[in-house]
């Protein structure tokens, strides 16, 4: 397998352009550029940074409802981005902002499967993840939403390219619950959806973190380079008829010490959670 992490240095963008014939890879809209520089300069004021997202009454807009969703674990709703900033801190404003403009670049309609579902199971991963990462290792909470909730980011990519075989694939994977993704996208293409996803990451200056965590999300091992939490709710699958929950509340038993029954109870809230944060992006 194709070991992102190990790979000779080169430009990603080149590398996907290698790997998906040409593909170019857009760039974040400007005025997420002019934010998040503005989160990432410690000189930065709070209300030169609402300020500045306010000025695009479509990015305002949309971001407000991630911070007001479910997913966000605000216990208060809030109505302007000064409040918001504050209430927030920069590191959780900006995974918001990141996944507004992951959001931005994704197609609004995908042919490998309604896109409604791509971003429920999507919003459930992150919503599970963020109960999960609190139980395991409360740090990360944060963190492990996040990269739980873009882990897939290149799926509806490769089915731009792939439409037809792809789409047989992921059928064929929800058939078999005990089918590695991986291991059939390696055979099918040559590349899978963690390494494609971690050069998109790489190519558009995400974190470190969420490169490797994207990079290492589908391995279950302790050697993985995502966290606990992440790699986990990497068992949800897209498809209600077999959600992949079952196989989920065994590994989290068997492998990460989380016994069934709050299990189940993380499962009900954060799939509860999800169902208005899946909403933001439809």
């Amino acid at each position: 397998m194709f070991n992102f992490l190990k790979r000779k240095q080169k430009d990603p963008k080149e590398a996907l352009k290698a790997l998906l014939g040409g593909y170019e890879l857009q760039s974040f809209p400007v005025a997420v550029m002019n934010v998040l520089g503005m989160l990432r300069d410690p000189h930065s004021e709070v209300k030169d940074i609402a300020d500045q997202i306010q000025m695009d009454p479509g990015m305002n807009i949309k971001i407000l409802r991630l911070v007001n969703s479910a997913g966000s674990g605000l216990a208060t709703e809030v109505s302007n981005f000064h409040h918001a900033v504050t209430l927030l801190g920069r590191s959780r404003l900006e995974s918001i902002l990141l996944t507004y403009a992951v959001a931005t670049t994704i197609p609004p309609k995908l042919d490998c499967m309604d896109v409604s579902r791509f971003w429920l199971a999507a919003a459930r991963r992150a919503c599970l993840a963020k109960h999960i990462a609190l139980h395991l290792h409360a740090a990360t909470q944060a963190e492990s939403f996040t990269a739980a909730l873009l882990q897939d980011l290149a799926i509806p990519l490769i089915s731009e390219g792939k439409l037809q075989p792809y789409k047989a694939l992921l059928n064929k994977w929800h058939a078999n619950m005990e089918a590695d993704i991986n291991v059939m996208e390696q055979e099918l293409l040559g590349y899978d959806h963690p390494t494609i996803g971690a050069l998109v990451a790489e190519g558009w200056g995400l974190p470190a973190y969420l490169i490797h965590a994207i990079a290492g999300h589908h391995d279950l091992s302790e050697q993985s380079t995502a966290e606990p939490a992440v790699r986990l709710v990497s068992l949800v699958r897209y498809f209600d008829e077999d959600d992949g929950t079952e196989r989920l509340l065994k590994t989290a038993e068997k492998d990460f010490g989380i016994g069934m029954k709050i299990m189940e109870e993380m499962l009900l809230k954060a799939f509860a959670e999800a169902e208005q944060f899946a909403d933001t992006f439809r």
